[in-house]
């Protein structure tokens, strides 16, 4: 009986390369979507560490010494690369005395944002970012 070995041909090559090609691109571009998503993440989540790590110390400062020159009314604004270990954000403090509502007497309201400069993929985008949120205390 007659033999006859069969393989692929330069066509069926050639479409399992293409198609090999593509699922390659798509797999490239969805690490470089996750890469700038988890750099977002970091950003965010370093945003907010910032801002309760500025509530927490004014918030130690009013305990201990409520007419300190820290805690005047005002705003305080803290530039890039001014924050210890955070060189691509700044934050903005601001106190205001006697802030109405339920308070009255003796009483501040501290709000802190902080924006800083995303990195992504791309390297760091010029665009300044402030998260949706700020805290107050």
């Amino acid at each position: 009986m007659g033999h006859t070995e069969r393989g692929f041909s330069l066509g069926e090559v050639l479409v399992a390369t293409l198609v090999l090609a593509i699922g390659l691109v798509g797999i490239a571009t969805g690490f470089q979507y996750a890469t700038s998503g988890v750099e977002i993440g970091k950003g965010e989540t370093t945003a907010a560490f910032l801002a309760e790590q500025r509530l927490e110390w004014l918030k130690a400062i009013a305990l201990t010494n409520w007419a300190s020159a820290t805690l005047k009314a005002g705003t305080t604004i803290e530039g890039y690369g001014s924050i210890a270990d955070a060189s691509f954000y700044r934050r903005v403090t601001t106190i205001t005395d006697g802030p109405g509502g339920a308070c009255t007497a003796n009483c501040k309201l501290v709000q802190v944002t902080v924006f800083y400069r995303p990195v992504t993929g791309r390297g760091q985008l010029d665009q300044e970012r402030r998260p949706m949120w700020s805290r107050c205390s």
